[in-house]
């Protein structure tokens, strides 16, 4: 699901505070599947599930991938380029610093 980056500044997104744990996890990584957001985040996976369909439904431009029989989440890279330019989704800098400097190793 594509979403036009110049949209998703003018819809006024908002994420709550885990889905923007969620949406950093992925802003972060190249692509993560729902387990490993779940290790790196110390969620449950049904909650990852959860959050990600919310940031998806939000119109957050999340692609989805097939790797290895594993279904893989990033982020488009235009809407990534612009998060770093204009922090659309207005993450809390709290969250994006803690996830930023705390990365544990996928087992």
């Amino acid at each position: 699901m594509a979403v036009n980056p110049d949209k998703a500044q003018k819809q006024d997104i908002r994420l709550t505070p885990r889905e923007q744990e969620v949406f950093m996890a992925l802003y972060l990584n190249k692509e993560l599947s729902s387990k490993d957001l779940a290790r790196r985040l110390g969620f449950t996976e049904s909650m990852v599930n959860m959050y990600l369909l919310n940031i998806l439904a939000k119109g957050v431009p999340v692609k989805r991938e097939l790797v290895d029989d594993v279904v893989v989440f990033g982020l488009e890279s235009g809407f990534k380029d612009l998060q770093a330019r204009r922090n659309v989704l207005d993450i809390n800098p709290r969250i994006a610093g803690q996830l930023a400097t705390h990365k544990p190793a996928l087992f």
